[in-house]
């Protein structure tokens, strides 16, 4: 309970965080005492790619090498765990709203700004009043896990995109599109050529604000436009 409101919360679980937390700076650890060794070892074979580094390494004596690299091999499993658990979706759920969080950063929507919330394949959506998404983002716990949630909450989960059926494939010049709304498709086609996900994140929020949802079949785009009804 918190001032009153019961809250859901759903993303790594304590043992996860436990994992996440302990396993790569083990390893890092265990990596980084044993560096020595391996530099030592590979110096002497000619097909072992970074030799500068490895020779450099293998030229150093002492037995506080090992703990050097260890400590170095800690520190850099312990930012790995960092940047997992950053990364990492955490949903907080109550009857009045929900709060999402990734990349140390807050997104809160109010329950009668949701008209409906979905996952389409691994990923979390939230439907607005006019059929647009809110949001979308992959949560860490499994679908029952998240379905039960918000059902108990309350929230309108279907068990696929109501607009399903409204989408269209997007081809160059598409007619049903602007030329400024073709010139964004094109755009995140080539962002998802590169893999640059940001990249077309951040055109697909650009064609939300012009009303267009976009939804991704591989490689392949997808639109539809707000204001339809399922």
């Amino acid at each position: 309970m918190n001032n009153g409101m019961e809250y859901s919360d759903i993303g790594l679980s304590a043992s996860d965080r436990i994992l996440v937390w302990a396993v790569p700076p083990l390893l890092g650890a265990v990596i980084g005492w044993f560096i020595p060794a391996i530099a030592d070892w590979a110096t002497g074979l000619a097909w072992v790619p970074f030799q500068g580094p490895l020779e450099l390494i293998a030229s150093i004596q002492g037995p506080w090498v090992v703990i050097v690299t260890a400590v170095l091999g800690l520190l850099a499993g312990m930012i790995l765990s960092h940047v997992a658990i950053k990364e990492s979706l955490a949903v907080r759920l109550s009857d009045k709203e929900i709060t999402l969080r990734i990349h140390e950063v807050d997104h809160t929507f109010a329950r009668e700004e949701v008209s409906a919330v979905f996952l389409d394949g691994k990923q979390l959506v939230l439907l607005g009043n006019e059929g647009e998404e809110l949001y979308r983002e992959k949560p860490e716990a499994k679908r029952d896990v998240v379905a039960e949630a918000f059902k108990r909450h309350g929230y309108s989960w279907r068990d696929r995109d109501p607009f399903a059926d409204h989408y269209v494939r997007w081809v160059a010049d598409s007619p049903g599109l602007t030329p400024s709304m073709n010139a964004l498709f094109l755009a995140r086609e080539k962002a998802m050529e590169n893999e640059d996900k940001k990249d077309a994140a951040d055109l697909r929020q650009e064609l939300s604000k012009l009303g267009i949802t976009v939804r991704d079949d591989g490689k392949k785009q997808y639109w539809r436009q707000h204001g339809q009804r399922p």
